[in-house]
């Protein structure tokens, strides 16, 4: 999932002050500026990882300016980080009514749509997002419509998809793994060996591919790159879901 493009932290807050004898003009323009970095601050804060104090932070730009639809787009991911996903649907589709050909609303809907598993609303989404040739999440966009459809049991469409991704972005270490478990899923063991390769190559800490690329091996009979594979997953993060799963791995094949 993608994080706004608003992400920037600027080193002061612009107070607002009314007194003064201030004009009018002075004083919106003031409105502006604080406006502006409260976004900031709450799309940084959520960058971090500190949801609570973005939306701390969003919500004292929304009670400036309701009417800007990245207020929404902000809010709505940070009820995503929250993980309180009704709340962060309602916020990107405040976003859309505001604005309706957003399309970082449609990408940040998508992918929460992928999250719940509505995966015809993710080809939905995400189809108005590839629609936007000037977005440069596409080959994102693009990925998560054939995981859908990889979901949905139509292997054709899901490659059409993934192969889509990969001619708009030839090192996307994502497509690669995804197209990786495709094959995996159809017998085609050296192919997604080669996908996740290129996965882990592009990200040398992608622990999920790694822990593909050990599976792989494995219907390969190769337990040597196999156990391989999957050191570098208990290396990078033994504590994540490829991790946790690896573990079995390393008891028995890898003893």
């Amino acid at each position: 999932m993608k994080r706004t493009s608003l992400v920037y932290l600027l080193m002061a807050i612009v107070l607002l002050s009314c007194g003064g004898g201030k004009k009018k003009a002075d004083v919106e323009v003031d409105q502006s500026k604080n406006f502006e970095n409260q976004k900031a601050l709450a799309a940084a804060s959520s960058w971090r990882g500190n949801f609570p104090q973005a939306l701390k932070e969003i919500e004292e730009a929304e009670k400036i300016n309701d009417k800007d639809p990245d207020v929404y787009v902000i809010k709505g991911a940070i009820y995503m980080g929250l993980k309180e996903y009704p709340l962060a649907e309602q916020n990107y589709k405040k976003a859309l009514a505001l604005r309706p050909d957003y399309t970082s609303a449609h990408f940040n809907l998508c992918g929460l749509y992928l999250i719940q598993n509505n995966f015809d609303q993710v080809i939905s989404e995400c189809g108005l997002v590839v629609a936007d040739p000037t977005y440069k999440a596409r080959a994102n966009a693009y990925t998560n419509i054939g995981i859908a459809y990889f979901s949905k049991g139509d292997m054709a469409k899901a490659r059409e998809n993934y192969e889509q991704a990969l001619k708009l972005n030839p090192s996307f270490v994502y497509a690669h793994n995804e197209m990786g478990k495709l094959y995996m899923s159809t017998g085609r063991y050296g192919e997604a060996v080669n996908e996740f390769q290129l996965a882990v190559k592009g990200y040398p800490t992608y622990d999920e591919a790694y822990y593909n690329l050990g599976l792989a091996y494995l219907k390969l009979n190769d337990d040597v790159n196999a156990c391989e594979a999957f050191r570098k997953v208990m290396e990078i993060s033994p504590d994540s879901e490829s991790g946790v799963n690896t573990n079995r791995y390393m008891n028995s094949v890898c003893k």
